[in-house]
């Protein structure tokens, strides 16, 4: 997988740390009557596409602490405190860190995805085939195209085929066009 320059990997960072920063202010300041947890999966979804895996878990851990500290600075904040606090804390960090991995993932699929695409469509260029049955010349070895002339048997292939020809003679056929210059010994076949 292709990572992203350092400096751009800087900007996501700041980007998604302000994000964070922005979110857990509304959050705090609304109190604990606006519920505002949805919203820090932003950043976190941006970061894992854009800075992959260890910037997700980064921003997962981040929303996670910025919410705890919006619960804590909220005007009408009811400290639960002890297991439950923790839990909640537990609980949207998990959330997040799911939500990150899951994203990163994705990206990464997406991208191989397009690279297996890519050379799809390469190798499918280059396949031309010849398919069904070939009305070929019992005698001279023509073969009638779909307009019904009849071509010799190089130029079709080649005008419906990237295959190219070269010429050669076999040894039977040299044997009895050239006689005088071939012996009498039989080569194998």
């Amino acid at each position: 997988m292709n990572r992203p320059p350092l400096s751009c990997l800087t900007w996501v960072g700041l980007l998604v740390c302000l994000q964070i920063v922005v979110v857990g202010l509304i959050d705090s300041i609304t109190g604990t009557d606006l519920g505002f947890f949805v919203f820090y999966f932003l950043p976190v979804g941006y970061a894992a596409w854009r800075a992959g895996r260890p910037g997700g878990i980064a921003a997962s851990v981040l929303s996670a602490l910025s919410w705890w500290l919006a619960r804590h600075t909220a005007v009408q904040f009811a400290f639960l405190g002890g297991p439950v606090e923790w839990w909640n804390l537990g609980i949207r960090l998990l959330a997040f860190l799911a939500f990150a991995i899951s994203t990163a993932r994705v990206k990464e699929l997406l991208e191989v995805e397009r690279e297996l695409s890519a050379r799809l469509r390469a190798s499918l260029d280059q396949v031309r085939e010849l398919r069904g049955l070939l009305p070929i010349c019992a005698s001279c070895k023509k073969i009638r195209d779909d307009a019904g002339y009849w071509q010799e048997i190089e130029k079709y292939i080649g005008s419906h085929s990237r295959a190219e020809f070269t010429h050669s003679i076999c040894p039977e056929c040299a044997r009895r066009l050239y006689p005088e210059f071939v012996g009498d010994s039989r080569e194998k076949k």
